[in-house]
């Protein structure tokens, strides 16, 4: 085998490594793409979960207040609508 088929056989070798390690970063990115991915769902699912928990507590306290501890008779506020405390 002359010099140069010993050069092109070490070439080709070397090429075949980078291709190698080429793949093996593309996913190691694409598996930190897909991490990166699941992680924003998930950010999105939890602040998402929290502005409704927020909205429906405060809707909770307004909605589900029995009408009777709210208008007394004759259309008139009760006293005690909002507790004791409140006169």
């Amino acid at each position: 085998m002359s010099e140069i088929e010993e050069v092109q056989e070490r070439m080709k070798a070397d090429m075949e490594a980078v291709k190698e390690q080429m793949t093996t970063m593309m996913e190691a990115m694409m598996s930190m793409r897909k991490m990166m991915e699941d992680n924003t769902v998930i950010v999105v699912v939890a602040s998402t979960t929290t502005k409704m928990d927020m909205i429906h507590s405060v809707g909770f306290n307004q909605v589900n207040r029995p009408v009777s501890s709210v208008v007394g008779q004759g259309g008139e506020a009760a006293k005690n609508a909002c507790g004791p405390h409140h006169v």
